[in-house]
């Protein structure tokens, strides 16, 4: 009998045809008959890709993966300035098997990387096996070697991310240090900010300040009593605990004697004798710190969203109660920040225990433990949805929602897998109907958002739906990320408002569904085929194993349906009367879209991107009786963001007051020097047509982000400045985007399994074109995933490690086999565990077939 996973992934199957996603999935795939096809068994292959950006360390320890040695900071790995490098690091040997594992009884205490950065750009080391004996340290170098610019030794509950920033545009040397066990770790390199980088403290080489505690049976804390610091010289029998062998001792040896204090006060710091020690400083350093992620939102000036916030906020008058929006998911984290203001009462609608991660059935509180049982392996899928539609906003701090206004009424129906019924029960809920809680909320929601979906017709879901609908409860679903123009419910059902991806050129997304059933769009992000824009939402982060809360990127048309529902939410605020027969016939009017060609449904877009200015303007006329009141004076632009590519020097961009009120006193500035900006002849007043050209003189290659602001004031109201802002990206030179694969092992499951152990055979994927093949599959149901086993545990998908499914994780299809060969199964693959990145948890690797080509071993 074979041995297979010992892990359930998370896969949503709901009735036979029915598989919920994150934003989409679902079915079964029929597979076109090869008339070659063996008599009894038959073949399963495909291509697996990596997500733009992805890296990988060189010296990883499966043996298995290609290897370079980056040990050296004298040949240091070449990265790019956007990079997420995957990693492994340890301070002892494994003690595995060595024909599998290269670090069974040496170390790889140090990975060096080469990366040109620009001025306040930050470096992120995520510690991904958090425990006390393993600890990575985070070091940042100049290009010469010369000094330590940044360090980061952080130990304890924040011993799990280290920081560190570039102080000027610059080459520099990155080493992730084990300073002790055994880790892998996600170094992450984030965008430029505005925050101004002091250098550290510099300190004398050799030299520590140490604070002994009083001797054993001294009681009194007295100054009389207590041990005064003292001045320790770091001696040779010291120097033994230090790596004789450290190439960074060849390489600049005053740089070493200058790290060897830094590790020296860390290990003496964990003497039971010593209250602290530290290096003997000669200056402190400052730095000002930059919390504010709403610039990364590019996905809300695509819909024109900020305009539609000078009409409206979503905040209501008294005696008018706040819109309320439904959010059908895996739950929300209650304690982030950024939404525990916003919620109302909820409840979880997963009825069985095995599922639902938290121990019990049905119940009041639809809090979210996470869909996996690895610690920074959970999708927080609901509770990034739930950020979109109404995250806290304009309070300095997290991401802004697209509702300041409304509030979130969290209903959990998806755990660990989950069915219709869950799903039927809370929609029942939402819309104040009779459910098997034997409760209803104190009012009904207004709208439902399902970010979720199958191309399984299910009457259970349908009645629900019907019936919430005759309740007056508008629906908005998630088209699905298959690419593909097969039904997908609930997203095809009559008078579901069904909602497609867009990229930021405002065309469907790679991934993004569509057909006949798709009305509208909005913004799901790319973060493939070398585009890497991510919707930015709230999420919690478990790594360390306990949940705190965080933003994420992601992307799908789950990320897609809030925008759409939130923005139904600002028209409720200055409409609450508004119906959905009202709301169809805006939208099949093209009133509240973005429609590049005349008015008229296509099945990628339907009507076109919903437009959030638009959209408001429309219900503060429907609310004022049909008569369109006076609209205040709004500078909108024809480019809600700039990108330069490497050969491309100047874009032009249009402002033009779509108010009714005049504008005055409109100025433009930009905030990087390597950005200008230009009237044309036919500016008057500030409107019209501007140019914006990039200088790349002087720069080093890299991706550089800038902003162009817009002030102004409303002729009407003196006094008052109102702003428009959207991004500008530019690229100097070669901008290394396309991922980097590992080796990857790619599992067959048994979709028919009811243990915890389907894993049916393991195959290697070809590191270098990612094709796989499964060899004498018998007929069956079947699923397939993929990931990395860097630390060679046995085990893909975990945090710090790549994973994916067919045809995307979390909305993984059966794949049947009846008489016929299956080919052309490609599939992503994307990092577990940075930024909220969903996985499937952990899947054994088993039955291991040498079909493709292994990496080299060391």
């Amino acid at each position: 009998m074979p041995i297979r996973s010992h892990v359930r992934p998370v896969v949503m199957l709901l009735s036979s045809l029915w598989l919920a996603a994150c934003g989409g999935g679902g079915g079964f795939i029929e597979v076109p008959k090869e008339p070659d096809a063996p008599a009894s068994q038959f073949n399963i292959s495909g291509r697996l890709s990596i997500a733009a950006g992805i890296s990988v360390d060189g010296d990883t320890n499966d043996r298995f993966a290609e290897y370079t040695n980056n040990d050296d900071p004298d040949n240091p790995q070449i990265i790019s300035n956007n990079a997420l490098v995957h990693g492994f690091a340890s301070a002892r040997g494994t003690g595995g098997d060595s024909s599998q594992e290269r670090f069974t009884s040496t170390i790889d205490e140090d990975d060096y990387y080469q990366v040109n950065l620009q001025q306040g750009q930050t470096v992120r080391l995520q510690v991904v096996d958090t425990s006390v004996s393993n600890d990575l340290d985070l070091y940042l170098l100049d290009s010469s070697g010369t000094n330590d610019i940044d360090f980061s030794q952080n130990e304890g509950e924040t011993g799990n991310q280290e920081e560190v920033s570039a102080p000027t545009d610059g080459e520099y040397l990155i080493n992730v240090n084990a300073f002790s066990g055994i880790s892998k770790y996600i170094l992450q390199i984030l965008p430029a900010s505005s925050t101004t980088v002091a250098p550290p403290a510099d300190f004398v080489a050799g030299e520590l300040v140490v604070q002994y505690k009083p001797a054993v049976g001294i009681a009194s804390r007295s100054s009389a009593t207590q041990p005064r610091p003292q001045l320790v010289t770091m001696n040779s029998a010291r120097t033994a605990m230090v790596s004789s062998n450290d190439p960074l001792q060849v390489f600049n040896p005053e740089l070493y004697e200058k790290r060897r204090t830094l590790i020296e006060a860390k290990r003496m710091q964990k003497q039971d004798d010593v209250e602290w020690a530290e290096p003997n400083y000669i200056v402190q350093p400052t730095l000002i710190p930059n919390d504010t992620h709403y610039a990364q939102q590019w996905h809300y000036p695509a819909i024109n969203l900020p305009q539609a916030w000078d009409l409206s906020t979503g905040d209501v008058d008294a005696p008018q109660e706040p819109v309320i929006v439904a959010v059908i998911d895996t739950g929300v984290y209650l304690a982030h920040p950024d939404l525990a203001p916003k919620l109302v009462p909820g409840y979880d609608f997963i009825s069985s225990t095995s599922i639902s991660r938290d121990g019990d059935g049905i119940d009041a509180n639809p809090d979210d433990p996470g869909d996996s049982d690895t610690p920074g392996a959970s999708s927080w899928h609901g509770t990034h949805v739930a950020g979109t539609v109404a995250a806290r906003s304009n309070n300095g701090v997290g991401v802004a929602g697209v509702s300041w206004g409304a509030k979130i009424m969290p209903l959990r129906a998806l755990g660990k897998i989950g069915n219709t019924f869950d799903i039927s029960e809370s929609i029942r809920f939402a819309a104040r109907l009779s459910n098997d809680s034997g409760t209803i909320p104190t009012r009904k929601a207004d709208i439902i958002n399902l970010s979720l979906g199958g191309t399984g017709f299910s009457n259970t879901l349908l009645s629900a739906i019907t019936d919430a609908r005759d309740a007056g409860v508008i629906i908005v679903a998630a088209a699905g990320n298959e690419n593909v123009s097969t039904p997908f419910y609930p997203a095809a059902y009559e008078g579901v408002i069904g909602v497609s991806a867009t990229n930021p050129q405002a065309t469907k997304a790679s991934y993004s569904n569509f057909g006949t059933y798709v009305d509208i769009a909005a913004p799901g992000g790319e973060m493939q085929q070398g585009v890497d824009f991510g919707v930015l939402s709230t999420v919690a982060d478990d790594s360390s194993g306990v949940r705190v809360p965080a933003v994420a990127f992601s992307q799908g048309t789950s990320m897609a349906a809030p925008h759409v529902a939130g923005v139904i939410a600002l028209m409720k605020a200055v409409h609450p009367d508004l119906t959905e027969a009202e709301l169809v016939s805006l939208i099949s009017s093209c009133a509240i879209t973005n429609k590049t060609t005349a008015c008229g449904r296509d099945n990628q877009l339907g009507y076109g991107q919903i437009d959030a200015y638009k959209a408001v303007a429309e219900a503060r006329r429907l609310a004022a009786g049909g008569t369109t009141p006076a609209l205040p004076a709004i500078v909108q632009s024809d480019k809600t963001q700039l990108f330069f590519a490497s050969i491309v020097s100047e874009q032009s961009f249009v402002l033009s007051n779509v108010g009714d009120n005049d504008v005055t006193k409109l100025q433009i500035t930009d905030s990087s020097s390597w950005l200008t900006i230009t009237p044309s002849a036919g500016v008057s007043n500030g409107l019209g047509t501007y140019t914006a050209s990039v200088n790349r003189t002087d720069l080093i290659d890299g991706e550089y982000a800038g902003t162009i602001r817009v002030t102004y004031e409303d002729s009407t109201a003196a006094g008052v400045t109102k702003t428009l802002q959207f991004s500008v990206t530019m690229q100097v030179g070669t901008v290394i985007s396309a991922g980097v694969m590992t080796q990857q092992y790619v599992l067959l499951e048994d979709a028919d399994c009811v243990t915890e152990d389907c894993v049916l055979q393991t195959v290697f994927a070809d590191s270098s074109t990612g094709y796989f093949v499964f060899n004498g599959v018998e007929p069956g149901n079947y699923r397939l995933y993929a990931g990395s086993d860097i630390d060679v545990d046995g085990l893909i998908c975990g945090a710090g490690e790549t994973c994916g499914a067919y045809p995307s994780l979390g909305a993984e299809q059966i794949i049947r086999i009846t008489d016929r060969n299956v080919t052309g199964r490609d599939f992503l693959l994307n990092l577990n565990g940075a930024g909220g990145v969903a996985s499937s948890g952990t899947l054994q690797i088993q039955n291991l077939q040498p079909a493709g080509q292994p990496g080299k071993a060391r």
